[in-house]
């Protein structure tokens, strides 16, 4: 199987780490997946692993990465892209067929500019807010932090827009799936 796959890193836990929280831009890269040994041959661009994988529970998978062990929450979103974390990091990924995608950047597709809704991605705590209703933020910019699995997560502006509404509160405990903010 063939996709080309689009993250959108996450801070990676520089709230946490008192590191920068600079606009992280967006790859697109071709994936491919192949069965091997059990396990699946993942290759992203020219970097390539040995991958087996079982689910812990839904939203919840182990992964051994060439030998090394990893958890890694998955949540499907409103808009059909996937969250994905783990203790390296969080990005917002989308999948296309590779054809699909050379017809959307044929046809000049450049993402939803609509109000769009964020969820939590996984059961966690807010810890702070970084803007205001009505702040006008860019792509990749902090919205908020999320402690989630012991580790604080920026949750980014996945484009540029205004923040129309902040559904949650500093200290607030949120489930996966519950809206955290809206974004126009």
């Amino acid at each position: 199987m063939e996709l080309i796959v689009r993250a959108i890193p996450a801070a990676g836990g520089a709230a946490e780490a008192g590191g920068s929280s600079g606009a992280a831009a967006a790859v697109d890269e071709r994936l491919r997946i192949e069965d091997e040994d059990g396990g699946y041959r993942i290759t992203i661009g020219k970097r390539s692993y040995h991958v087996d994988a079982a689910r812990l529970r839904e939203g919840l998978y182990s992964l051994r990465i060439d030998g090394a062990q990893h958890e890694v929450a998955v949540r499907r979103r409103e808009d059909g892209s996937y969250w994905v974390s783990g203790a390296h990091g969080a990005a917002a990924v989308t999948a296309a067929d590779p054809l699909e995608h050379l017809a959307a950047q044929g046809a000049g597709a450049k993402g939803g500019r609509r109000r769009r809704r964020v969820t939590a991605y996984m059961p966690g705590r807010v810890v702070t807010l970084l803007v205001g209703e009505g702040e006008v933020v860019a792509a990749g910019q902090g919205v908020l932090v999320l402690e989630a699995m012991k580790m604080q997560n920026e949750i980014q502006a996945e484009h540029d827009g205004t923040v129309a509404r902040i559904l949650v509160q500093p200290g607030q405990s949120v489930d996966g799936g519950d809206p955290l903010f809206e974004l126009e």
